[in-house]
């Protein structure tokens, strides 16, 4: 195995990402429902990387890139509504310790216009002082 110190998961995205908007207007049960699925592929996609390469514990910096079928007018920071989660997960995996801004920085999320349904986590070590 090789340690690297930047890693992108790429996985199918369960469902279409979430924005804040969307949420702050559902029921904590439909939002949960509709994030779990999230939480599992961000998952999955990590053990997957680490089945085959090493990644040092220390901060980090995450970027998300989403993709939608449709052009249209879109906020990407509203999209923390989704990557909330996915961090969540990336903890509850042992990839840092906790998603405070002494481990994490979040980079915004980048939109895409495309036919497939990916979605791109760009996960890099962090220079520390």
């Amino acid at each position: 195995m090789t340690t690297t110190n930047e890693m992108v998961l790429v996985f199918d995205q369960p469902t279409n990402p979430l924005s804040l908007n969307q949420s702050n207007s559902w029921h904590w049960a439909k939002r949960k429902k509709h994030l779990d699925p999230w939480k599992l592929a961000i998952r999955v996609a990590y053990n997957k990387y680490m089945a085959r390469e090493e990644f040092p514990v220390g901060p980090i910096t995450v970027k998300f890139t989403f993709t939608f079928a449709k052009n249209a007018r879109r906020d990407p920071h509203n999209y923390i509504a989704t990557v909330k989660p996915c961090l969540d997960a990336l903890v509850q995996e042992g990839l840092i310790p906790d998603d405070t801004a002494e481990w994490v920085s979040v980079a915004e999320p980048e939109l895409r216009i495309a036919n497939d349904n990916f979605c791109l986590v760009h996960i890099s070590l962090r220079e520390t002082k």
